[in-house]
């Protein structure tokens, strides 16, 4: 099993660095068969990784253009992140970033393949930027744990159902079955913005309030965007 991540991870920065290759070529420098090489490209490309073949025999292989930003290949999961950065980075005012984070996050985001930017696309218009966190609130702010935010954001970006684990201001604890459909954002504090499936209606949760998510294997339907947009500040606006 470690023989064959280490194949994949060199085949990666074999298509990585050429312009056009073959599966033989490919193959006989990995010191594979070519049939073994094909069920890595199909590896490759359940993750993601859009690789494109010429048809017939001895065929050409070619990476998508704009997959990559330069050599740095980033999953969705990992841009989603990156994007967030640039944010939190512009909501603070960082004097180190000296271009216009919104041209950076413009970038980033149309460097990727067709499809995968119109999947990025899609989550960045469900994460919602507001206004600093007020005095009040940032009082009784503490950092989620990875355990929680995680699974949370496992939640937001595969569209999955979940148990949620809440304590409210007043110190009342209830478990609660969402549908994760927003992130919001308040410097520095993240919320769930979610449909509360037992009370039918949108619900702001604390990411450092949850203290245990469990997904649950089944997928929720995205609700209109205007249910979740009322119930943010007037001026939040979208990744």
């Amino acid at each position: 099993m470690t023989s064959r991540v280490e194949r994949v991870e060199a085949l990666k920065a074999l298509l990585a660095e050429r312009d056009y290759t073959t599966a033989s070529e490919l193959a006989a420098e990995l010191g594979v068969s070519v049939r073994t090489l094909h069920r890595d490209l199909a590896v490759l490309r359940n993750l993601g990784m859009p690789v494109d073949s010429d048809r017939g025999r001895g065929g050409g292989l070619r990476l998508e253009h704009g997959w990559s930003l330069g050599r740095v290949h980033l999953n969705e999961s990992e841009a989603i992140g990156l994007l967030l950065s640039l944010t939190v980075a512009e909501k603070v005012g960082s004097p180190l970033l000296l271009e216009d984070t919104r041209s950076i996050a413009r970038k980033i985001a149309t460097s990727f393949a067709p499809a995968q930017a119109r999947r990025i696309l899609a989550l960045r218009r469900r994460i919602l930027v507001g206004g600093p966190a007020s005095p009040r609130i940032l009082s009784t702010y503490t950092s989620p744990p990875a355990s929680v935010a995680g699974p949370l954001l496992d939640a937001f970006a595969r569209q999955r159902h979940a148990t949620i684990r809440y304590t409210d201001q007043r110190g009342r604890r209830t478990e609660r079955d969402i549908e994760l459909q927003c992130l919001y954002y308040n410097v520095p504090i993240w919320y769930a913005l979610a449909w509360d499936r037992l009370r039918e209606d949108v619900r702001f949760f604390r990411f450092d309030r949850i203290s245990k998510v469990h997904l649950l294997g089944s997928e929720f339907r995205l609700r209109p965007a205007s249910l979740f947009l009322q119930a943010g500040e007037p001026d939040a606006r979208s990744l």
